[in-house]
């Protein structure tokens, strides 16, 4: 308890730093060099700045003072104009360049661990809302990058550089810049918390509108059915209501803080104004009778007074871009800190060979007492079993009992279960699990796709192993006609050029299935795993995609999950998966159910 109040304190008093600030600093340091090369270009900046002022004081004075104008120095203090504007456009450019690149590969490492996670992304938030995060949320750190880290470097460069050049000319004018600058950066700080937790509020709701939303349109069709439609109507408008005053309340704060910074800003000018006026006049209350600065110093001054609390009045604008990339970097860091199961680590060469008694010699697939538990949840109860390359079997059970889960264990994404797996006589812990997935073909109850053509979707991510060719037109054609989906192609408007959307609409259950059933073939993967692929079809069209499974799986290992809703013939093996364990139903028992 101790310690956790000292950890406290010391976080108040900035000792040290926040997960999200060291996370934003990692990333910020992968384009350290095009950050150090804004940093020369801010320095080229501030002295052109200076220089600009320097020029313009004299020929201001000069054609006040002695009616001359010096051609020369009009010139000089226009070349530290345009110098100062190419440092400027320069900068900019090299910083958005690194923003973009670092969010372009922040969201490829994410969209690579939400990969790697597969079914367990689920227990960090559904699909929806981790959409939100890896687009929505990673493009909410472009002002942090682009804007507010190089903005640190000018507010501490540029001020400095002021003060050295503003000291042997006033030491008034530089007490009043050192006084006034804290005030600034005081009331910055306290704003931008009051904004981090507003911005953090607006993520959770744009998130929940998110799962909202697509929840709606995955069920559109079954709402209107039980006549909810007003009712989920509504839901969705009150949500969109509530991100609509997250929002504003966020504008509110970064409206006030910017006025805020204005004032201090104008208040602070307008006494190094008052003063050189004074001083000019000679009427300063302790000075009566002499000025404390000539013309050309005072101009000089007034022309750098603006240019001193303009970074930190940007920094103040940029202060809620840290507080928003804060927000944001939480929610990136919960998916980055999802840990991938380490008990492939664990594994111990004495395990990488099946004991002779432990499983079946024959068995490809094989696993002995291979149990899951979760949170103290049992996802599958132990079993036992084993299937030969080449055969096929049809695994059944009560919902929940953890035929599903058995799949996920096979498919690589949760690892961390009990007993004994292996393929082709290897520990599965041992084996190379990117060579092992290449193998597989997933099917699962609901098949997923991606905005664009069906020939996009079905040549989606083969062929692009290094080695490893593309499937041409004829193998293409050739997978259609086996899953039997040409005809229904060919009727098309566009064929295999028609544009699918990620729920696949325009298609009909059956139909999405055997595009499934024809990407398999195209992956000419040996092992199939397929989890549920009739559920929610009628009782022919279910019948028909097993018929075509039947006449395209031959020669495949094979392990599909079915209600006895939807029995299998053809299947080699029935097991039934029952909270006893796993239990191989003989021919007798098969023909029963079928009937």
């Amino acid at each position: 308890m101790r310690k956790n109040k000292e950890a406290k304190t010391a976080h108040r008093a900035g000792r040290i730093k926040t997960p999200e600030a060291i996370f934003l600093g990692e990333l910020a340091n992968q384009q350290s060099s095009k950050y150090r090369l804004a940093q020369g270009f801010g320095v080229l900046f501030a002295v052109s700045l200076v220089l600009q002022a320097w020029a313009l004081a004299n020929v201001f004075s000069d054609m006040a003072l002695h009616q001359s104008f010096s051609l020369p120095l009009l010139l000089l203090g226009l070349f530290a104009l345009l110098l100062r504007a190419l440092a400027n456009f320069g900068r900019e450019r090299i910083c958005t360049s690194a923003s973009r690149d670092i969010r372009y590969g922040l969201r490829r490492t994410l969209v690579s661990h939400l990969t790697e996670l597969g079914p367990a992304r689920l227990r960090i938030e559904e699909d929806a809302a981790l959409s939100t995060r890896v687009y929505e949320q990673v493009d909410a750190l472009d002002d942090f990058f682009s804007r507010y880290k190089p903005q640190v470097f000018m507010v501490t460069l540029i001020p400095c550089v002021i003060l050295l050049s503003v000291a042997p000319v006033s030491w008034v004018a530089f007490l009043i810049f050192m006084m006034t600058a804290p005030l600034v950066i005081i009331f910055m700080i306290f704003v931008g918390h009051k904004a981090a937790q507003a911005n953090r509020r607006q993520f959770s709701v744009l998130a929940m509108l998110s799962n909202q939303f697509m929840d709606l349109s995955q069920g559109l069709a079954e709402l209107k059915r039980l006549n909810k439609t007003n009712k989920a109507r509504q839901r969705l408008s009150d949500s969109a209501s509530a991100y609509q005053k997250t929002t504003m309340s966020v504008l509110i704060l970064a409206f006030l803080s910017t006025a805020t910074l204005e004032l201090f800003a104008s208040l602070s000018i307008a006494m190094i104004a008052l003063y050189l006026g004074l001083g000019l006049l000679e009427v300063l209350p302790w000075q009566v009778g002499s000025s404390p600065v000539t013309l050309t110093q005072a101009l000089f001054l007034l022309l750098l007074a603006p240019e001193f609390y303009l970074p930190l009045r940007q920094l103040g604008n940029d202060y809620h871009a840290k507080q928003k990339a804060e927000a944001a970097a939480t929610d990136l860091l919960e998916i980055l800190n999802t840990p991938l199961s380490d008990t492939r680590k664990q594994a111990t060469k004495s395990e990488s060979v099946v004991p002779a008694l432990v499983v079946d010699k024959d068995a490809f697939i094989g696993f002995h007492q291979l149990g899951w538990s979760e949170s103290g949840h049992h996802r599958l109860a132990p079993i036992t079993g084993g299937i030969a390359q080449g055969e096929r079997v049809w695994l059944s059970g009560e919902s929940g009992i953890g035929k599903s889960s058995l799949l996920h264990l096979l498919l690589g994404f949760e690892e961390d279960y009990q007993g004994q797996l292996f393929i082709n006589r290897q520990a599965f812990q041992n084996i190379d699990l990117s060579d092992w997935r290449a193998k597989l073909a997933w099917l699962p109850q609901t098949p997923e796709w991606v905005n664009g053509s069906i020939r996009r979707n079905l040549l989606l991510g083969l062929g692009s192993k290094e080695g490893v060719a593309a499937p041409s037109e004829a193998e293409l054609q050739a997978a259609l006609i086996k899953s039997q989906c040409d005809d229904f192609i060919q009727a098309l408007p566009d064929g295999l050029d028609t544009k699918l959307t990620e729920l696949g609409s325009g298609l009909s259950g059956g139909q999405m299935q055997r595009l499934s059933i024809a990407r398999a073939l195209l992956s000419k993967a040996d092992v199939w795993l397929l989890d549920e692929p009739c559920s929610g079809l009628d009782k022919d069209t279910a019948q028909a995609v097993l018929d075509t499974l039947h006449h395209v799986s031959t020669g495949k290992t094979l392990l599909i999950v079915s209600h006895d809703t939807h029995p299998i013939a053809w299947a080699d093996k029935h097991w039934s998966l029952t909270k006893g364990g796993l239990h191989e139903q003989s021919r007798n028992e098969n023909r029963e159910a079928i009937a």
